[in-house]
């Protein structure tokens, strides 16, 4: 993944959802050309390069982009009848439902289904419909990998925000019993934010200023290294013209559960929002500017050492004995055996030699972070935790 800053790119694709992507692409010279579809094909956005340049681009190239774009609308036509289907039978057991993400963006905001690749379904349940979700997960023939159930094949929870992931018919559904990076935030008060949708059978829709708090703090996980640009402000910009957002409620709903407000996020990328959006959003100048820092820092880093970036995400929060402690309490035999895919019974020959593997590879890893000399990493969690601190001091 590219970790920085595509700005030919969000050019680009600004132009595609606000302007005219032809004239755009007119007024660039040959170098600034090569640069946009450099970045395009590294972000994998060959199928906007397609739909939006199809009469502007040489033949070659035209020709070497239509196949992405035609397997992603093939891809998108067999989704469309799945999650139908998959939407279909949740309603006849009377769940309460709300797709996320590529599950709903997809089908419902976007105006062609190949501009927005996605891998799995995320799903969120009514908090009073979860365990039942799972029975008729199970009954409609999804299923949970078996490394991501206990002994008892049970389905855990594989994630601060979903149980484990199902799977079915070439199909990966997380089912969510909250929305991710919401923590603490009682799912029964959130889901006062979302709506039914017409003859829907129990299935909702986020409201857009939900969304955009979501995909926000969906950006925000393993500490905004998750984010990938193209695809977080294409997302929200669609929200937006799909749906009318009332800017005052969403600062008042950030603000409500202690949570940075979007618009500063959003309104970093000057680049993609036309400057009559970025008005609409009443960022604060100085948290756009640390958004920015942040993305442009991430880009300089490059790929993360995973167990490094939580470390000095703990550090940063001056936090590090607690998360040795938590990391050592979380690592429990199942756990082991579900990273390393050992049987879920026996072998415990195996499980020791695993841990002993674990704590040496990890520890290294650790000790490395706190005794390198290299302190870039502790900077840039340090900038992001000024960033969300800022959210819990709104009020």
């Amino acid at each position: 993944m590219n970790y920085g800053v595509p700005v030919d790119l969000l050019r680009f694709l600004g132009a595609c959802v606000y302007g005219d992507a032809a004239a755009y692409y007119h007024a660039l010279d040959q170098s600034a050309r090569d640069a946009l579809e450099r970045e395009g094909c590294a972000f994998g956005q060959q199928a906007w390069l397609y739909r939006f340049l199809y009469d502007e681009l040489p033949e070659e190239r035209r020709a070497k982009y239509r196949k992405v774009y035609q397997l992603r609308q093939a891809q998108a036509a067999q989704g469309a009848h799945a999650i139908r289907q998959c939407f279909d039978e949740l309603s006849a057991h009377g769940l309460r439902f709300a797709p996320v993400k590529g599950a709903d963006l997809t089908w419902r905001v976007y105006p062609d289904a190949a501009l927005r690749h996605g891998n799995d379904w995320d799903v969120w349940f009514h908090p009073d419909d979860c365990e039942k979700a799972l029975d008729v997960l199970a009954e409609t023939g999804w299923k949970a990998p078996d490394r991501y159930t206990d002994r008892n094949d049970a389905v855990f929870k594989t994630a601060q925000h979903h149980y484990s992931p199902h799977i079915r018919g070439g199909f990966t559904m997380e089912p969510h019993y909250t929305l991710s990076n919401f923590a603490g935030i009682d799912p029964h008060d959130m889901w006062a934010f979302t709506t039914e949708l017409p003859d829907s059978g129990g299935r909702h829709a986020l409201t857009p200023e939900l969304n955009l708090l979501m995909l926000a703090r969906h950006a925000s996980s393993q500490t905004y290294y998750h984010a990938q640009l193209p695809k977080l402000l294409t997302d929200a910009a669609m929200v937006m013209r799909h749906d009318e957002v009332d800017f005052a409620k969403l600062r008042a709903m950030s603000d409500r559960w202690r949570l940075p407000y979007p618009g500063d996020l959003f309104a970093a990328f000057p680049e993609f929002f036309p400057a009559e959006v970025l008005a609409k959003f009443g960022a604060n100048p100085e948290r756009s500017a640390l958004f920015r820092t942040i993305f442009e820092a991430r880009g300089k880093l490059g790929e993360p050492d995973t167990t490094k970036l939580a470390f000095d995400r703990s550090r940063a929060k001056g936090n590090a004995a607690g998360f040795v402690t938590n990391h050592i309490l979380w690592l429990s035999p199942t756990k082991i055996r579900s990273i390393y895919r050992l049987p879920k019974r026996g072998a415990w020959g195996s499980v020791v030699r695993c841990y002993a593997d674990y704590f040496r590879t990890r520890t290294a890893r650790v000790i490395s972070s706190v005794l390198g000399r290299d302190r870039r990493m502790l900077d840039y969690c340090r900038l992001v935790e000024s960033v969300e601190s800022r959210g819990a001091d709104s009020d």
